[in-house]
């Protein structure tokens, strides 16, 4: 998922982007990056696995994808970066509805970047269920700078509910890429913002709460460096769960080798409001941050027993205690696994590892606390 740009949807028979599932099984809805706050990435109503088939395709969208598609209500939701939302009948592939949200930030402004030729709706959006509201974060133009808007659209008739900014507090907003998927906790809407492809010009990692009924303000947490350390998970989104507790790693900062610890290459538990709850990071987070060996490359996923797996860049799979972080070197167990980007996946004692070179399978033993 993390350089995935399409300018078409396809979707197999019953839905392939939920997935192989067979035509007699009905499918859920998918309202949320890897479909759950423990991004498990399974369709639970799945059966066994059949060759996928093309059920239909809508070519020639307005801007290019770099979300995941969402399932909600008997549509299939997809936002581009011209900053569209399109819904599409699950079954047919018909248009059930359209809206664009602004003009988006032309890639010619920003200082860096790998998303051209213009940046827009580039997360996953999110789904509430309960409300049929869809939220997603749009980068508009907005002269020479940009801004960053949380739109609440009605997921089954595309009208607009609200928008707010979820800027970050500091920095350029050119700098920041709100790159990470958004996530529902608690009636707050999470938003995880980065550096631009390239790591160029002055930014840091922000995690961006907003209040999902547009009441009240927004709360922030701040990675604690100088610079960089971006919340963006290769595109994934932040880890939740049932309590509300959240989970997300940072990427490398701007302090290496004989600096004091700044929260870069770190997994930090938070509040749904965004408050520092606990961390921890690898005893190599230094090497890590000097050598870009980013551990922000991956979504953390929780897995039983208070575990919480997280990978990276530097090629070492980490099981953490969600219960107690353990701070710098805390780990309950690490072994080599594969440079990893994006999100994983986990099913009946098997965490998929998406690797640069591949899927890689592991067996958890969440009772030994290892694979």
């Amino acid at each position: 998922f993390v350089r995935r740009r399409l300018t078409a949807v396809c979707v197999c028979a019953v839905g392939c982007l939920l997935g192989e599932i067979p035509t007699t099984v009905a499918q859920a809805d998918w309202t949320t990056y890897h479909a759950d706050g423990a991004l498990s990435g399974v369709d639970h109503s799945s059966g066994a696995a059949v060759p996928f088939a093309a059920a239909w395709n809508v070519p020639g969208l307005a801007g290019n994808i770099w979300a995941e598609p969402l399932v909600f209500g008997g549509l299939v939701i997809v936002a581009t970066e011209t900053n569209d939302l399109y819904a599409f009948n699950e079954a047919t592939g018909a248009p059930a509805w359209h809206i664009n949200l602004g003009a988006p930030v032309s890639a010619s402004a920003l200082p860096c970047g790998d998303i051209p030729p213009t940046v827009g709706i580039t997360s996953t959006p999110v789904i509430d269920p309960s409300t049929s509201t869809l939220y997603a974060v749009a980068d508009l133009a907005s002269g020479s700078s940009a801004s960053h808007t949380l739109f609440a659209v009605n997921a089954r008739t595309g009208a607009l509910v609200f928008s707010r900014s979820v800027e970050p507090p500091a920095d350029n907003p050119l700098n920041q890429l709100q790159r990470e998927s958004l996530a529902f906790d608690h009636g707050r809407i999470l938003v995880g913002f980065g550096g631009n492809d390239g790591d160029c010009a002055q930014y840091r990692g922000y995690l961006v709460s907003a209040p999902a009924d547009n009441t009240g303000g927004n709360e922030v947490y701040a990675v604690p460096t100088t610079r960089e350390g971006a919340i963006w998970s290769g595109g994934g989104a932040p880890a939740v769960d049932a309590a509300g507790n959240v989970f997300v790693p940072t990427g490398n900062a701007a302090n290496g080798p004989g600096s004091q610890f700044d929260h870069g290459d770190t997994l930090e538990k938070l509040t749904p409001d965004a408050a520092e709850l606990d961390y921890w990071a690898p005893s190599s987070w230094a090497q890590d941050s000097a050598n870009d060996a980013d551990l922000g490359s991956v979504s953390p996923e929780l897995l039983p027993n208070n575990l919480v797996f997280q990978g990276g860049k530097n090629g070492n799979g980490y099981l953490i205690s969600t219960t107690s972080l353990g701070h710098i070197g805390g780990e309950r167990f690490s072994a080599s696994v594969c440079n990893s980007f994006g999100s994983d996946a986990y099913a009946n004692g098997i965490l998929y590892v998406a690797c640069t070179n591949g899927v890689h399978a592991l067996n958890i033993d969440a009772v030994n606390q290892r694979f």
